[in-house]
């Protein structure tokens, strides 16, 4: 191959990266659409996240006596959701409470509409 057509190449693969990084972007500028690495999974994902939900029990300062209130949580996995939020710090999104075990998507649409993610409570 020439040397032209070799550089062609490189500055057409080099503007196809650069798209593909800045388009995205671009598009997402005004949605809720985030990347972020969840606890539970650990790479990053690209995921829609509501965080304007407002329920009546917030996962970062509730006690074990509030938390089993929720459904599908008793004792045990209350006890785990107040470990990890101690060993990790507060839990960001509605998603990181699928890293408790005992907690996965079902579960946690059993539930998530009734909890809030209140950080300044659990600064306390």
């Amino acid at each position: 191959m020439s040397d032209r057509i070799s550089a062609f190449i490189v500055c057409i693969i080099i503007v196809c990266s650069i798209l593909l990084c800045i388009v995205p972007a671009l598009f997402m500028h005004n949605q809720n659409v985030f990347f972020y690495q969840s606890r539970a999974i650990p790479q990053w994902t690209l995921t829609t996240i509501d965080r304007g939900e407002k329920g009546t029990v917030s996962v970062n300062s509730a006690d074990l006596y509030e938390l089993t209130a929720l459904p599908g949580i008793g004792e045990t996995i209350a006890q785990l959701i107040i470990l990890e939020r101690e060993e990790n710090g507060p839990f960001y999104y509605p998603e990181d409470l699928e890293a408790v075990k005992g907690i996965g998507p079902v579960t946690l649409n059993k539930f998530r509409s009734l909890i809030c993610l209140d950080l300044e409570e659990s600064e306390d």
